[in-house]
């Protein structure tokens, strides 16, 4: 029977001997070679805050004794090394590509430094992460070329990494083995190695070795305090036990996978277990806690921007801090030359003069300096003014824009409805007295008999046209069967997956006409922007009703985008449109490399 383990506290992995060690210790440059083992440990271990904070802690040292320190260079590039290793263990991969480069750039002659060598593998990750797969490719086989034995295994494991994500099996293996050649005693990459052998091993549908690989590695890791490998290896079986359908099992595994997450403070990997944990509840019908769950899957993407904004805020705050405290030291040195200063003023009348000249200064400079804080005030005060102006004539074109595209849409739902009754009375009608003349003229030769078909066909278009342009189809058949039967379409025409659940669907069906009208077409909408641009494999489409709001959510797991840059076309401005005629709002969650997710939520204004 497998066991799986939560842990409700931060495991211990440094002795205490070693802490205190480091705070008997007096020489600088081994005091921070201490620090750094420390850190490695952390990294060894996957607590990630712990590296980042060891990480800070050699920047300190180093920014108090660099002229004491022997090899300030070699400090500094290990320092970028745990700080690159704990961002990227938390997600923050943009954070961690700059830690890495700005480790790299501070030699002159990167080729020549061993320890760059752990920077190139740690940046190739990063772009293992971000898809870069070309750039990813180049820096591992650079490190291939290493002395170091255990650069060489990473550098193996981590290409091995990259062709299983590029579905290259067969290559992914033969660097994984190579990895176990030269892993050496390094049980860590041993069952990272064999963790990967384990995915390959399901891929193949190896599903009995599969199992017994991952029950060997949350042993092993344990038993090793490899914490981070131990939750990957849980992680894989809720993965499995999904494709399996044990979604029980799944969701106690992932429970206690989210349970480890939250005791170690790792970002990304509560996104992860939240998004497994969420397709649980959606499968099992449970939408209330999956709705729930998308919540705090938005939340805590919400957080790693943010946190990516205060760890620049933070390292700006350490370097206003580092540099008060060499200004207080300056001014301490400037104090006891002014009493120097005052002990000789009475020797000499230039300096008295000189005194009496500074006293009347002094003032003079107040009122100057009072005078330029006036003229700030009001400079920022008119800013103010010219900010607040421009934001009311913002405010005043948006609400324009969307009266005019209110008015738009309007008219052209008129327009289409005066076209299907003129289609359907006039043209349908005169087609259909055509044919009743022809018909009633007695014996028809074969070619009077075509004619006839002929007009029947076109009358039977022309009915079909006039159907399309009216939302007719709204009042025949259920809401839910006519985005089930357009999915369906669209199933026949792409080569990915389309997921569509509704709860509770009798309460979706009976939603008023304006709102499935307008729905409708923003799925339209979200399904014509996916399959020209999102190069997705996946799709998501949930419809819910909870607590008297509507709420669409649509997933893909594609290519993504930035969403502060990005500008909305026709498509985004069509859509945000129909949501507002609705009084909705439409919400997009995007990143590169990471999917995009559409969430609208519509208020409804009586019970259904």
């Amino acid at each position: 029977m497998i066991n799986f383990k939560a842990f409700g506290y931060t495991p211990k992995t440094i002795p205490d001997s070693i802490y205190h060690q480091l705070k008997r210790e007096v020489d600088i440059d081994k005091r921070l070679d201490l620090i750094y083992n420390i850190g490695i440990t952390h990294a060894h271990a996957g607590t990630s805050d712990s590296i980042v904070f060891y990480a800070k802690r050699m920047d300190s040292v180093m920014s108090h004794t660099k002229q004491k320190l022997s090899n300030y260079n070699l400090h500094q590039i290990k320092a970028k090394r745990l700080q690159g290793d704990g961002m990227y263990m938390n997600g923050l991969y943009e954070n961690a590509l700059k830690a890495y480069i700005e480790g790299i750039s501070i030699v002159k002659n990167p080729l020549k430094h061993p320890e760059v060598e752990w920077l190139k593998i740690g940046l190739g990750k990063v772009y293992i992460q971000k898809k870069n797969y070309k750039k990813a490719k180049e820096l591992f086989h650079e490190c291939l070329k290493s002395a170091e034995s255990e650069i060489i295994a990473q550098a193996n494991y981590c290409l091995g990494v990259l062709n299983f994500r590029q579905n290259n099996i067969t290559t992914a293996a033969v660097f994984l083995d190579k990895a176990l050649a030269h892993s050496g005693k390094s049980l860590k990459l041993i069952l990272k190695v064999e963790l990967y052998k384990g995915f390959i091993a399901w891929e193949e549908e190896n599903n009995d070795e599969a199992f017994d690989i991952f029950e060997s590695i949350m042993e092993r890791s344990l038993e090793h305090d490899h914490y981070d490998i131990y939750t990957e290896a849980v992680l894989s079986f809720g993965r499995i036990y999904i494709q399996l359908e044990r979604y029980d099992d799944a969701e106690m595994i992932l429970t206690i996978a989210y349970t480890n997450a939250i005791q170690w403070n790792r970002l990304e990997l509560q996104r992860r277990v939240i998004n497994g944990l969420r397709r649980v509840y959606s499968v099992k019908g449970d939408y209330k806690n999956a709705y729930n769950l998308m919540t705090q899957y938005l939340g805590i993407s919400n957080m790693i921007l943010k946190e990516q904004n205060n760890i620049v805020v933070k390292d700006l705050e350490y370097k206003y801090q580092t540099l008060q405290k060499e200004k207080e030291i300056f001014e301490l040195k400037e104090i006891q030359l002014v009493k120097q200063a005052e002990i000789n003023r009475e020797k000499t009348i230039r300096q008295a003069f000189l005194y009496g000249f500074l006293i009347l200064l002094i003032p003079i400079l107040a009122l100057l300096y009072v005078y330029y804080q006036k003229l700030q005030t009001q400079n920022q005060l008119n800013i103010n003014q010219k900010e607040l102006n421009n934001r009311k004539i913002v405010s005043l074109l948006n609400e324009q824009e969307l009266k005019l595209a209110r008015t738009s849409l309007d008219a052209q739902q008129e327009e289409r409805t005066r076209i299907a009754q003129e289609l359907h009375d006039s043209i349908g009608g005169n087609l259909a007295g055509i044919k009743l003349r022809m018909s009633n003229k007695g014996r028809l030769n074969e070619e009077e008999q075509g004619i006839i078909l002929q007009v029947d066909e076109t009358y039977k278009l022309v009915r079909s046209i006039s159907h399309d342009l009216t939302p007719s189809k709204f009042h025949k058949n259920a809401f839910t069967t006519l985005i089930r039967e357009y999915v369906e379409s669209i199933k026949q025409i792409v080569d990915f997956s389309i997921n569509f659940l509704t709860h509770p669907e009798e309460k979706i069906d009976n939603l008023s006409e304006t709102i499935k009208v307008q729905i409708y077409q923003i799925i339209q909408e979200l399904f014509t922007n996916t399959i020209k641009h999102a190069n997705a494999k996946n799709i998501d489409l949930h419809l819910t009703i909870y607590e008297k709001t509507f709420q669409l959510l649509f997933e893909d797991d594609g290519k993504g985008f930035n969403v502060a840059q990005i500008q909305d076309g026709i498509g985004l401005s069509n859509m945000r449109n129909r949501a507002a005629q609705l009084k909705g709002e439409l919400v997009i969650d995007s990143a590169i490399s990471r999917g995009t997710v559409f969430t609208i939520e519509i208020p409804l204004e009586e019970d259904l």
